[in-house]
């Protein structure tokens, strides 16, 4: 498999990924929406905390 091929293979992968990731945030959110869940506080004080500069 060519360089090319690969780089194009990956890059679509990651797209899917995040088309996942995505869902599954709004599906989370939705949940939260409807009471369903956990508390919308402690949902988003958790992405907060996992993505935060410092943890990166």
């Amino acid at each position: 498999m060519s360089p090319a091929q690969q780089l194009i293979d990956y890059r679509k992968e990651i797209d899917e990924n995040q088309k996942q990731v995505r869902e599954m945030v709004l599906e989370s959110y939705r949940d939260i929406a409807v009471g369903k869940g956990r508390d919308h506080n402690e949902f988003f004080n958790e992405l907060e905390k996992r993505y935060s500069d410092d943890n990166i």
